[in-house]
């Protein structure tokens, strides 16, 4: 705990929202931001290189935001790196574009790292807003998220993660990639390096699941980001669960997608899985 500095009565806080063609709902995100009862030091928005005149959203946001620009698409885990680097806040929370919080999200969290001075940050309970405008409450978290139950769940949403500034940059921050499951890595590692996280129990984050899911290419997208990232973390997972632990966490990622695509997509998946062998989760069942 030695590269963690004690957090202040006030710590300083600062919001880091990507933002790449989201123009439809970004003013709803930044008036949960300003609505907030734990008010921000400073609000940063990163525009991922947004093309022509899906940028114009960006030029009402009003006073008391920052924008900063990438000239070329580098992906939304190097967009929150770039505002993660243009702040020296204690706390740096993350908020997608097209998601909100409720006014007491903020001061609960901040109120979650007072009571756990010695963790790296805090993860909230979501939840599920469908464009049908039906709501569920994400599965239950574990009060204190640690290495080994991440690993296999992925618990720990971005818009509703609060982490220490030192903490990141002890870890190397984001990693710089574009095609990785950015939120899985990020807290894996953290949690590796610092320990648990404990949960901000109240349902203050509000997380927009699009309407895309049943596309194929979607699915297939996302087990190329699994394969990409298991690979990068296979010491993490071998050091946790043994050797063929970054083939299981992948072979789990094939028959998550399975339990979504359905039919014929679905059973290929299925057989990917089959042939990588037990998913991870049944070495850890919770």
């Amino acid at each position: 705990m030695a590269d963690l500095t004690p957090l202040g009565p006030s710590p300083r806080v600062a919001v880091v929202i990507p933002f790449y063609r989201a123009g439809r709902w970004v003013a709803d995100a930044l008036a949960s931001v300003f609505r907030q009862i734990y008010r921000p030091d400073v609000v940063i928005v990163v525009d991922d290189a947004t093309p022509g005149d899906e940028r114009s959203a960006l030029e009402t946001l009003g006073d008391g935001v920052t924008v900063l620009t990438h000239s070329r698409n580098l992906g939304v885990s190097t967009a929150r790196q770039t505002g993660t680097e243009a702040t020296d806040a204690d706390l740096i929370a993350y908020l997608d574009a097209d998601d909100w919080w409720e006014a007491d999200y903020l001061d609960a969290a901040v109120a979650t790292m007072r009571r756990h001075p010695e963790a790296p940050g805090c993860y909230a309970a979501v939840v599920k807003r469908f464009p049908d405008g039906s709501t569920a409450h994400y599965p239950a978290k574990p009060a204190m998220l640690d290495v080994r139950e991440a690993l296999v769940r992925s618990h720990a949403l971005t818009t509703g993660l609060l982490v220490r500034r030192d903490a990141l940059m002890a870890i190397g921050g984001w990693r710089r990639e574009p095609e990785i499951v950015e939120d899985w890595d990020l807290v894996i590692r953290l949690l590796d390096r610092f320990g648990p996280i404990p949960l901000v129990p109240e349902p203050a984050v509000n997380y927009r699941v699009g309407d895309t899911g049943g596309l194929n290419s979607q699915h297939w997208r996302a087990i190329r980001r699994w394969r990409r990232t298991v690979r990068l973390d296979r010491e993490v997972l071998e050091r946790h669960f043994g050797p063929g632990a970054a083939r299981r966490r992948l072979a789990q990622a094939f028959a998550d997608r399975h339990d979504r695509a359905g039919g014929w997509r679905g059973a290929a998946y299925a057989c990917m899985a089959s042939l990588l062998g037990p998913p991870l989760r049944e070495a850890f069942p919770g």
